[in-house]
């Protein structure tokens, strides 16, 4: 069987979430990150996809592990592993421009629906999860432990 793992970054603030909107695709989000690639851990992974992706440098945010989504699907095993990080809504530029027309910092009820099910997934669970388990940190937004798995 066929394995691959993917870093997602779930950037927060409050009650938004980073997302990148697609190409010719103007009500399709994504979250920021990629495929892993040989000898890589999956946060070196998600430090490098992000980085390539968009301007933003995630060694002050510190992404935690988070959650991870494993598909399965005949030869194919796809492993997505979440990190969170919160950080301050500022405005972040695209670098892969054929890939993504913008990134943007939406309320993530708003984003939710046009993403694809694991994104969604991970980030529904970050929010709802928000009633449960809170600690608060003013600069940067409410915070939640980590999970296992979804």
């Amino acid at each position: 069987m066929k394995k691959m793992v993917k870093s997602r970054l779930v950037a927060v603030h409050k009650t938004k979430v980073l997302v990148l909107r697609k190409v010719g695709k103007p009500l399709e989000y994504t979250l920021p990150g990629g495929i892993q690639k040989k000898n890589e851990t999956e946060a070196q992974a998600l430090v490098r996809e992000v980085e390539e992706e968009i301007k933003l440098k995630m060694k002050k945010s510190r992404p935690q592990f988070y959650l991870s989504h494993i598909k399965q699907n005949g030869r194919r095993a796809v492993t997505r592993n979440y990190f969170i990080a919160y950080l301050k809504p500022i405005p972040v530029k695209v670098k892969e421009k054929h890939k993504f027309e913008e990134a943007c910092w939406m309320e993530w009820k708003e984003a939710a629906p046009f993403m694809d099910k694991s994104d969604r997934a991970a980030v529904k669970i970050y929010f709802k999860s928000l009633g449960r388990k809170l600690k608060t940190n003013k600069a940067y937004g409410s915070q939640i432990s980590p999970r296992l798995a979804m």
